[in-house]
This record gives C-alpha cells, structure tokens and sequence, in this order.
C-alpha cells in the first residue's frame, strides 16, 4: 500500500507538461503492446518496428516501416486508426474531459500549461473547448468519409468501402497520412472527389479548433452578447494568409519543377490539381498522389521547407507552425525597415512571441540538422545519402510521414532515432526542453551591458 501511496505522490507532484509527455508514451507503449499481438499483423512484427508504427500513428506522423494495407490485419489497422484519433484528439482533450465530468477546475499551472498549447485557454472555459474539439473532430470526419464512401462503394465490398472511407478520413483531418492503400492515393490521383475531399480535411485539421471556431462565427455572422458581429482576431488572420500563401507557393513551385517529370502527360489541370494535393499534404499529412522516389531533388527541397514549416499553433499539425514563420518573415521585414518593434495590422508584437519565434526557429534548424548528422555517421545507415536522410527526419520533425522509400530499410537505431524525432515534433520541441528544464524561478540578475562585432 504505501508503494502505492508514494507513487500516487510522485505523480501528483509531476508538472503538467510533464504528464502530458508521459501521457502519450503510455499511450504509445500500449499501442506497441496491441501492435505486437499475433492477431495483428500477417507476419508479426518486432518490438521496434511496432514502436516505431505505434509512435508514427499516436503522433500523427504517417512513416511507416511496413505496409499497413499488406502487412496488418483488420485488427492491426483498427489499432493505428485508434492510435490515430487517440493521437489527434491530443492526450491533453482527455484530460480536460476528465476534470470537466468530475466538475474540478484546473490548477494554475494547468491552466498556464494549456494557455501555451491553446492561445484562446484563458478566455474561454475549458468545457467549452472541449465540446469544439468533439463538435468540429465528428462533423468533419463524419463529413468525409461520406464523400470518400460515395466514391470507394463503387470498387470495393460494402464493409470495404467503410473501412477505407472512416479510415482516411481519420487519417486525414488528424494529419496522420497513413492509408490502407499501398499505393497511399496514387491511384486516385485523378479522382479530384477523392483527392479535393482529403485535401480539405487536411486544411481543416492543420488549421486549429480555436481557428476553426472563430471562422465559423465569423462567416454564420453569430451576434455576441453586445450586439455586435464577431471579428477575426489577429492569430487568425495570420494563420489563414500563412495557409493560403505556403500553399499557392508549393504548387506553384511544385507545378514548374515537376512539369516536365511527375506531372509529364498531365493535361494543365490536372497538373495543377495534383500541385495542389502535394502542397497540401506536404505541410504536415503525409498522403502522395505522385512517387515521392522519383521527385527532382529541387523538389524535395522545397518540400522539407514546407514540412518545416508545419500547420498551425493549436492544431494537429507538427512543425515550427505557421505563426512562428510569419513572425521570422516580420522581423526581417522590421529590421529592413529600420524599425524596432514588429507590427502587424496596427498592433506591436511583444518581445516574448518574437523571442520565442526566434529562438523556436534556431533551435528546430539546429535539432533536424543534429539528427541528419547522427543518422548519417553514427553508423553505416544502409549508404543512403544526404538528402533522403535529411528529407526523412524533417518529414518526421514535422509530423508529415512523406518519404522517399528509406523508412523500411533503415536500421534499428534510426528508427529509434526517428521515433524520438516524431515524438518532439507531435509535442513541440519548446514543450519537450521545458519538460526536461523544469527548476524552480531563479531571480534574473543584470549584468553590465557589452557590444561585439557581427556579420
């Protein structure tokens, strides 16, 4: 009992953040444990490959070691679409459900923990962000796989036609990019019913509940209690010209490197639409309607600065996000300009977001390049070369799961190292160093001021 006791202890004493990382390693061991079961898979699976498919799916990422359509059975692939929900709900809705249905209010650090993961926390009660995350998760999911099963019923069984449509609608919305086509959606690349719909939920997803709530008051015009017509706040605005902007630019750029590769036979829309679909999933889902192996290496370099970039704060999207970018591109553009505060639409960013954006940016630069180093050196590594290595850890950096065909071959130890990359990603590589930086507050002396010379 009094093992019991203590433990219980230690656990109450954890910091949020800390629970919250422990949280989705539980859930990621249990979905290995599940994964690992003879009922599974056809052939069986090792541990960890089954660590490494359970962390891609709890993480949303979509890399995969093996075939999910070939290689698992039905119980297999129910298990990844769980760890796939599970995963994209955000271990963190749980918890707020569970304080919620036992009626308790949050303690201060939870609630400063949650102002930093949802931007809009400390203005709107916690029930309430949690009937949004289930509100918006079942209506678009709902809403997609109908659109995808008026397309599948008419090449596959009933029951089939089911799975795949729930499935990638999941997969999807959750930005996971996992598929129960081997092929991912290559051979519907010309379906654009199929194609527009994934697509859609992918933006929605990446987006954020927060920014999905405001927008829909915004367009349905809801009244608030003063009367007046509800705007779109400033993070808002950034997020959907940050959206529209990254995407309009991957297909661009996409369309005029593969015009003459890829996209060769293509009529110009359907060209441009397969773009698109690229441009889309490349920010952060993971689905492909061209080969991803046979890409122009100009190609996949602009695809890493996509998945770099990521989706957007508050959403289930993994990379630096879009805000982050947008504050680097601002800062530029301030200092150009001779200016010392960055403003956007007649308001000054506080020095902390644009501290935090900097240093944020710096320091996912330096963490994907130590990660290709290490994959690259510290063992043979199968004699891929830099690229596809360097592709594949920011495709796991930024939640993506594209790949140029490495991830199966890879030894052991990249796996491991890819899982704990997927796993930062997923929580966000500001979230994991304060895990592991947690002290407590020192007071912060000032020291005699001192100039160096630079550039």
């Amino acid at each position: 009992m009094f093992p019991i006791l203590n433990m219980k202890k230690i656990i109450i004493s954890f910091h949020p953040l800390q629970k919250v990382l422990a949280s989705f390693i539980v859930l990621i061991l249990f979905g290995t444990f599940l994964l690992m079961i003879p009922l599974a898979t056809h052939h069986g699976i090792g541990f960890i490959d089954a660590l490494f498919t359970s962390t891609s799916a709890v993480c949303v990422t979509g890399l995969i070691v093996l075939d999910t359509a070939a290689d698992f059975t039905f119980f297999g692939r129910m298990t990844i679409l769980f760890l796939i929900q599970f995963g994209g709900f955000g271990i963190m809705t749980f918890s707020l459900g569970l304080v919620s249905l036992l009626g308790r209010d949050l303690s201060v650090k939870w609630k400063y923990t949650l102002e930093g993961m949802y931007t809009d926390t400390g203005k709107v009660p916690i029930r309430s962000i949690l009937k949004r995350v289930i509100k918006y998760t079942f209506i678009i999911e709902t809403a997609t796989a109908l659109i995808l099963f008026s397309q599948f019923y008419h090449d596959f069984p009933l029951l089939k036609a089911i799975e795949h449509s729930v499935f990638h609608a999941v997969s999807a919305f959750c930005n996971a990019g996992f598929s129960t086509f081997s092929d991912s959606l290559i051979r519907y690349q010309n379906n654009y019913i199929i194609t527009a719909s994934i697509a859609v939920a992918i933006i929605l997803g990446g987006l954020g509940f927060i920014v999905l709530n405001e927008v829909s008051r915004f367009l349905y015009k809801k009244r608030t209690t003063r009367g007046r017509i509800p705007g779109l706040s400033i993070h808002t605005k950034i997020i959907l010209i940050m959206t529209v902007f990254l995407v309009v630019s991957g297909t661009i750029v996409f369309f005029i490197l593969e015009w003459n590769n890829t996209l060769k036979g293509m009529n110009i829309f359907q060209a441009v639409f397969t773009s698109a679909f690229q441009s889309v999933t490349c920010r952060t889902a993971g689905f492909n309607t061209v080969d991803i192996a046979r890409l122009r290496e100009s190609t996949l370099f602009m695809m890493i600065g996509l998945m770099f970039i990521g989706g957007s704060p508050g959403s289930i999207a993994g990379g630096i996000k879009t805000t982050t970018m947008f504050v680097i591109f601002m800062l530029i553009y301030t200092k150009f300009k001779g200016r010392k505060t960055v403003t956007v639409w007649g308001r000054s960013l506080d020095n902390e977001t644009v501290d935090r954006s900097i240093t944020l940016f710096i320091l996912a630069i330096v963490f994907v390049s130590v990660i290709t180093f290490l994959i690259l050196a510290l063992h043979d590594s199968g004699g891929f070369s830099f690229l596809p290595v360097f592709f594949e850890t920011v495709s796991a950096f930024g939640t993506v799961g594209l790949s140029t065909g490495i991830t199966g071959r890879l030894p052991d130890l990249d796996k491991v190292i890819l899982t704990v990359v997927m796993l930062t990603g997923r929580l966000g590589l500001l979230t994991v160093l304060m895990v592991f930086t947690l002290k407590k507050k020192k007071i912060n002396l000032e020291y005699p001021r001192e100039h160096i010379m630079i550039g």
